[in-house]
């Protein structure tokens, strides 16, 4: 099932299964906040990212393979279209890891935009940086879809990487 990503590795539990997404735009967008934030956070330096950040496959593999297998399918589908629309890079990949994730500079303008009615003055960097798991997703969903529509405003029509 759908982790998130918590305030450290320790704290690293999955999703009740009520608490889940319903569906696949739900978890790219869930997917999409998770991953900005972490690459906002650890700017300028590159990281690694895998699935297991982000499915429980110890839950998933003693109940359903093909859905273990769908949500990866979901996972290395979201981290290549961000790649393919100009939000993030990679150098490289090898099964469910990507190595030498960074944000763009585009990515990077998009994420220190300030949030759509925040008080605190807050950039969607910021707020989806902040994000740990248990907090609501209807937030996180909201924030990604400020970020995905000031990126559309700014970027070129994606062109697709080859990858």
């Amino acid at each position: 099932m759908f982790k998130g990503f918590a305030g450290s590795a320790k704290e690293k539990n999955a999703y009740g299964i009520n608490d889940l997404p319903s569906n696949n735009i739900e978890l790219f967008d869930s997917y999409t906040g998770l991953i900005l934030g972490r690459l906002y956070r650890n700017f300028p330096q590159p990281i690694t990212l895998t699935a297991e950040e982000f499915i429980d496959y110890k839950e998933l593999e003693d109940s359903n393979r093909q859905l273990l297998s769908q949500e990866e399918n979901l996972f290395l589908a979201t981290v290549k279209w961000l790649a393919d629309v100009g939000y993030i890079h990679f150098d490289g990949m090898s099964g469910v890891s990507f190595f030498e994730l960074i944000l763009t500079s585009n990515g990077l303008l998009i994420l220190r935009a300030f949030a759509e009615g925040e008080k605190d003055h807050s950039t969607l960097g910021e707020k989806l940086s902040q994000f740990t798991q248990g907090e609501s997703t209807l937030e996180l969903r909201a924030l990604v879809t400020q970020a995905l529509n000031l990126g559309s405003q700014l970027l070129k029509p994606m062109t697709r990487s080859g990858i």
